[in-house]
């Protein structure tokens, strides 16, 4: 059952998203420092920084475009959450797969919110905001693809260096063949 307005309701979600984005924005920018020696990894999160403070700017505009503003309490919460969450890994040895696997996370959870919010603007006949999610919704589904490919490569780096660096666990010449994180086999963390 509804409690308020659906259209209040969109407004709320987007403002959500916008306050998602730009806690997304602060994770990426400590994410891309963390990979500036892993050079496919640091173009790929610096070109989905970059992509992300458009995601706000064109949700920002849905709000506008909606006859309201974004919110400054949720979007500091935001700026808040993302500015620890970004550095939470930098004094692990093994903050690249430690950010991999949570950058691999909010991907799926902006998957989630961007869909709802394309159900619900879509309900509402608000075809220029499901226009814009859809859109977002398309370079955040083609982010977490590419982290699903990309996230045994960094597991298996990391440890090929744990175990040059230790002496131990022998030969790290071996290939990955589990599939991606989804599939059934040895994908698991």
């Amino acid at each position: 059952m509804a409690n308020r307005d659906p259209r209040e309701t969109l407004i709320g979600w987007l403002n959500d998203a916008y306050s998602m984005e730009k806690g997304q924005v602060q994770v990426l920018e400590n994410h891309v420092k963390d990979a500036e020696n892993q050079p496919e990894i640091h173009r790929k999160l610096a070109e989905h920084l970059e992509k992300t403070r458009m995601h706000a700017d064109f949700v920002k505009d849905c709000v506008e475009r909606l006859g309201s503003s974004t919110s400054t309490m949720k979007t500091a919460m935001g700026n808040v959450a993302g500015f620890f969450q970004g550095r939470s890994t930098g004094a692990s040895p093994d903050e690249l797969v430690k950010n991999a696997l949570s950058d691999y996370a909010a991907e799926h959870f902006e998957i989630a919110c961007y869909q709802a919010l394309i159900v619900a603007a879509r309900a509402l006949g608000e075809t220029q905001v499901v226009s814009v999610c859809e859109r977002i919704l398309q370079d955040e589904e083609d982010m977490a693809r590419w982290f699903q490919q990309r996230l045994p490569m960094v597991v298996q780096q990391y440890l090929g260096q744990e175990a040059y660096a230790g002496g131990g666990m022998g030969s790290t010449g071996g290939s990955y063949s589990g599939g991606g994180m989804g599939s059934s086999g040895s994908g698991r963390l």
